[in-house]
């Protein structure tokens, strides 16, 4: 043991003295430091950072077709969730627009976006009110099912490939003229399906007799829809699609 003086105590006590409260700062500012790096800045919950989906808002109309969009792979491989509100006109023929669709808001940005649109174009409405409705808004979810589902193909509702199928058969009228003269024929008519499976930029190709059924022709070629041709799980326009139509007296 080391034996000091009065004189030597008296300098000890005196930086003990002043030294005291400094010491204690630093100890508190190391403590502190220590906790911050211990315990982290407060980390958001998953659902903080997803918010709820705003609901669909169809003014009245009725869907009929709602198809189920493709979840993207890049998406589906990171185990991403997430969802689209779009806006669009949906026609007096219950079809979607498919130049008036846009996107209101989408959470995360950048992975559905373009599978809403693409779902939202083959969207079918029954429209009761007979005119265009425009900003209708629709909400695509994208969840994942099950816990490994970012590992599984695709469900069996995406469709990567299909060609056009006719959705209705249409009787064209029989013209008063060509009924009381008795007169029999046909006439061949190119159009345009678009991707919503409407028909448009319709042309007559053969007619016989010449001119007899081809505004008959045109009329019910204006009311053919379709289900829309599929390529690589998106619906595609289709041009000079061929339909046949024939009239024939009854016995």
């Amino acid at each position: 043991m080391v034996n000091l003086n009065d004189k030597e105590w008296q300098v000890l006590n005196f930086f003990r003295v002043q030294l005291s409260p400094c010491l204690t700062a630093l100890s508190l500012l190391v403590f502190s430091s220590c906790t911050a790096i211990a315990t982290g800045p407060a980390v958001n919950s998953g659902s903080d950072l997803d918010p709820e989906p705003p609901e669909s808002f169809t003014r009245g109309l009725i869907p009929q077709r709602t198809p189920v969009p493709l979840y993207p792979l890049r998406a589906r491989n990171v185990g991403i969730e997430g969802w689209v509100m779009l806006t669009f006109t949906v026609n007096e023929d219950g079809n979607v627009v498919g130049n008036t669709i846009e996107t209101i808001d989408e959470e995360p940005e950048g992975y559905f976006e373009l599978s809403a649109i693409n779902a939202a174009r083959r969207m079918t409405f029954e429209n009761t009110q007979g005119e265009p409705i425009e900003d209708v808004r629709y909400v695509f979810r994208y969840e994942l099912q099950e816990e490994n589902s970012i590992l599984v193909d695709p469900p069996s509702e995406e469709i990567e490939y299909r060609e056009l199928i006719s959705m209705r058969y249409i009787t064209p009228n029989y013209p008063e003229v060509a009924l009381e003269l008795r007169i029999e024929g046909h006439v061949e008519v190119s159009f345009t399906v678009t991707t919503t499976g409407a028909v448009e930029n319709i042309r007559i190709q053969e007619s016989e007799p010449p001119g007899v059924f081809n505004e008959a022709a045109i009329a019910a070629a204006s009311r053919l829809r379709y289900e829309p041709r599929i390529v690589f799980n998106a619906p595609v326009r289709v041009d000079d699609v061929r339909y046949r139509f024939v009239w024939e007296l009854q016995d």
